[in-house]
């Protein structure tokens, strides 16, 4: 049921997002205030404001940002739900810059947000809170605190920028079931990604040269493919309770192990784990690790721990 209110919900917003243009009789924004129902919206110009300048009153409310920056002064929030919990809403195609957070829909479901760049907020560049949404081609850069904060479960995030963010981290989930795709997360004070709760993904993504750990994934089934994680200060992948899996991954000179798998019945397929400060793969077992290179890594190549892990095919 949740999940079909999410697509029911994504696809209403995402139609009214496509469908916005000026001819259509959309209004026009150009100042900050409250779009207090349904519709399309558009800015005319750039917008700064002294605390909160956009808060979204109604469900069915798309704004097109129209390539302008929205500036504020170091507090409220660029764009706001101000709580009222709506659904299917969509913001694109512009810039936000020095508020406290960015975007904060924390009690929102169903969002769109596209082609933004919200970055160098006091503390939060985007925070999204109900199930369920997607965000994509969105910049989260040098904000105070988090880059992203996603507060519940079943987001899409694809082609992120979430690099230089503050102790928070550059991506952050607290439920189950979102997947980071094609995406860049670097230079973080805290950890790169922490994605909380089973059954997330991290696919074709790099993350490196964060404050921690590069990733970390607390629960069970949780992936980690075709990623490079490189040079954090912590370990490289850190994935806790049972049944995980890193597979297609390169994990390089980070200051902790390379790939931790911790509980049982993990699996570790086609991946390098190499020069890392502690062991190149520690694996809580049974479970499988095959075609695994791990090479020069200060606290040695593999080590297991409970049960039988098959191995084959590794180069250690």
């Amino acid at each position: 049921m949740g999940f079909k209110r999410y697509a029911l919900g994504a696809l209403c917003a995402l139609a009214i997002l496509f469908a916005a243009s000026p001819s259509r009789a959309d209004t026009p924004v150009s100042s900050c205030m409250t779009l207090s129902a349904p519709g399309n919206y558009f800015l005319t110009k750039s917008l700064t404001s002294v605390g909160t300048c956009i808060i979204v009153d109604s469900e069915g409310v798309s704004l097109d940002m129209k390539g302008h920056t929205v500036t504020g002064n170091g507090t409220g929030d660029g764009i706001s739900d101000d709580g009222g919990g709506f659904e299917s809403m969509a913001i694109a195609n512009g810039k936000i810059r020095n508020f406290d957070v960015g975007i904060d829909l924390g009690t929102s479901c169903c969002v769109v947000i596209r082609n933004v760049d919200s970055s160098k907020n006091t503390a939060t560049g985007i925070l999204i809170g109900d199930c369920c949404g997607l965000l994509d081609s969105v910049t989260a850069n040098n904000n105070g605190a988090v880059g992203i904060m996603a507060e519940s479960c079943c987001y899409a995030l694809n082609n992120i920028q979430a690099n230089n963010n503050g102790a928070g981290g550059g991506i952050v989930t607290t439920d189950c079931c979102t997947t980071v795709a094609n995406s860049t997360i670097s230079g973080n004070g805290g950890a790169g990604a922490f994605l909380d709760g089973c059954c997330s993904f991290l696919v074709s993504s790099t993350v490196q040269n964060n404050g921690a750990d590069g990733v970390d994934m607390n629960d069970c089934c949780n992936f980690v493919v075709g990623s490079t994680v490189i040079t954090n200060v912590g370990a490289g992948v850190s994935l806790i309770e049972d049944d995980n899996l890193v597979t297609g991954a390169k994990v390089s000179n980070n200051g902790g192990d390379g790939i931790f798998l911790s509980s049982t019945f993990n699996q570790i397929t086609s991946s390098q784990a190499i020069g890392n400060g502690g062991k190149g793969a520690n694996v809580g077992c049974p479970g499988a690790i095959t075609g695994l290179t791990a090479k020069n890594n200060v606290g040695g190549s593999l080590a297991t721990s409970g049960g039988t892990c098959t191995q084959l095919n590794n180069k250690l």
